[in-house]
C-alpha cells in the first residue's frame, strides 16, 4: 500500500449528475445515469489518478478487475448517504480475489494474483473488509509518502516499519491492523509480490552498475502512460535507500 493521490474535482459525468435536477442523488441512480457511462468514467478516471494501481493491494487495474470503493461505507447510518456520490469519498479498488468466475481455473484467463483458493482465505481489500468503519482501516489518501511505514520480506510478504512509522508520527499499530484487516498478507498476494522481487533480482543481475540507478527508475517510477508497476511497494522496498533517493526528486505528487 502507498499514498495516493484523490481526484481533485469530479468527472464530467459525475458533475453532470449531480447538476442533474431530475436524478435522486443515490449510488444506484448514478450507476444508471447516462446508460453507465458516466460510472466507468469516474473508474477510470480514479484508476488513472492512482497510476493504474489498486489504492490498497497495488495489483495493476484492468477492466475485468477494478471496482469502486467508499472509503465511508454506503452503510454508515450518518455519513453513508451523504458521501455515497462524493469523489472525496471514492477509492478504484480490484476485486479482492472475488472472481473466480473471470480468473479461476475453469476460465480462460487463468491468473493466480487475481483468484486464488481457497476463497476466503485469499480474499483481499474492501471484499475482505466488508462492511466495517472506515475508522478501523488508513485512507491510502492520507498514508504517509516517505519514508514508507511497510517493508516487503523476500517471501513477499507487509511487515510494519515501526522506525518510518516513528518518523511519520502514525502508531505501527494502527498499519498492522490495517494489514490484517485488508487481507493483505493473504497468500495469493505474498505470491504475486514475491513473484516481483525473483524477478527484479533476476534483472538486475544483468544490468551494468553504472546503468543500475537508471534502470532501477524505471522500475519504480510512472511509465509514458503515467502508470506505475503493479505492487509498488514491493519494488520500492527491494531496492531500499536507492529507491527512496528516487523517489524524493521532484515532482512527487505523490509518485
Amino acid at each position: 500500500m502507498k499514498r495516493i493521490a484523490g481526484l481533485p474535482h469530479a468527472p464530467p459525468g459525475l458533475a453532470r449528475f449531480h447538476a442533474d435536477p431530475a436524478t435522486l442523488k443515490t449510488w444506484d441512480a448514478f450507476g444508471n445515469f447516462e446508460s453507465g457511462s458516466a460510472k466507468r468514467e469516474l473508474a477510470v478516471a480514479l484508476g488513472e489518478r492512482q497510476r493504474g494501481l489498486c489504492a490498497y493491494c497495488e495489483i495493476g487495474l484492468i477492466d475485468m478487475d477494478r471496482r469502486i470503493e467508499h472509503v465511508v461505507p454506503r452503510s454508515d447510518p450518518i455519513r453513508g448517504s451523504a458521501l455515497a456520490c462524493d469523489h472525496g469519498n471514492l477509492l478504484a479498488v480490484c476485486n479482492g480475489g472475488s472472481r473466480p468466475d473471470i480468473f479461476g481455473g475453469e476460465s480462460r484467463l487463468t491468473d493466480r494474483s487475481r483468484y486464488l483458493p481457497p476463497t476466503k482465505a485469499n480474499l483481499s481489500c474492501d471484499a475482505s473488509k466488508e462492511n466495517r468503519p472506515a475508522s478501523e482501516f488508513i485512507d491510502p489518501r492520507q498514508f504517509p509518502g516517505a519514508p514508507s511505514p511497510i517493508r516487503v520480506t523476500g517471501d513477499g510478504e507487509l511487515k510494519t516499519d515501526q522506525i518510518a512509522c516513528a518518523s511519520n508520527g502514525i502508531a505501527p499499530k494502527t498499519v498492522d491492523d490495517h494489514i490484517v484487516g485488508m487481507n493483505l498478507n493473504c497468500e495469493r498476494l505474498n505470491i504475486a509480490r514475491a513473484a516481483v522481487r525473483e524477478r527484479l533480482l533476476e534483472l538486475g543481475q544483468t544490468v551494468a552498475e553504472a546503468h543500475y540507478p537508471a534502470w532501477v527508475a524505471t522500475k519504480i517510477l510512472p511509465n509514458a502512460e503515467r502508470r506505475l508497476a503493479p505492487f509498488f511497494t514491493t519494488a520500492r522496498s527491494f531496492f531500499g535507500p536507492l529507491a527512496e533517493a528516487i523517489l524524493a526528486a521532484p515532482p512527487q505528487s505523490w509518485i
